[in-house]
């Protein structure tokens, strides 16, 4: 197969994406934890409520944790920035991964 000029573009996208991930901008969230769930891949899934929720995933020695660590119980305040998509292997009989937002940063109340 002759070698395409136009799926040079989608090609480099895929690179950027999955080998230079500190390119990625981060957002900010925060919001009271609904979900608290810890992963096979040494993760902690967290199903963060308003203001601004959605699912995201704390990743040890990736996310940089202030004062009172890592996600610990429901209804626990978070306050931070999220980046790249990431995942949570719920179990591994049968495989359940649930997806969410990678933490960069994180602060949470006691």
């Amino acid at each position: 197969m002759p070698y395409n000029q136009d799926m040079r573009s989608p090609v480099l996208l895929v690179i950027a994406v999955f080998f230079f991930p500190a390119l990625a901008s981060a957002y900010p969230f925060g919001g009271a934890a609904g979900q608290v769930v810890p992963c096979y891949n040494n993760a902690i899934y967290v199903s963060v409520g308003a203001p601004i929720g959605g699912p995201h995933i704390w990743i040890p020695g990736s996310t940089q944790t202030y004062a009172f660590g890592a996600p610990t119980h429901s209804g626990q305040w978070l306050l931070g920035l999220a980046s790249a998509p990431y995942y949570c292997i719920v179990s591994i009989l049968p495989v359940i991964v649930w997806p969410g937002t990678a933490i960069t940063m994180l602060g949470t109340s006691r």
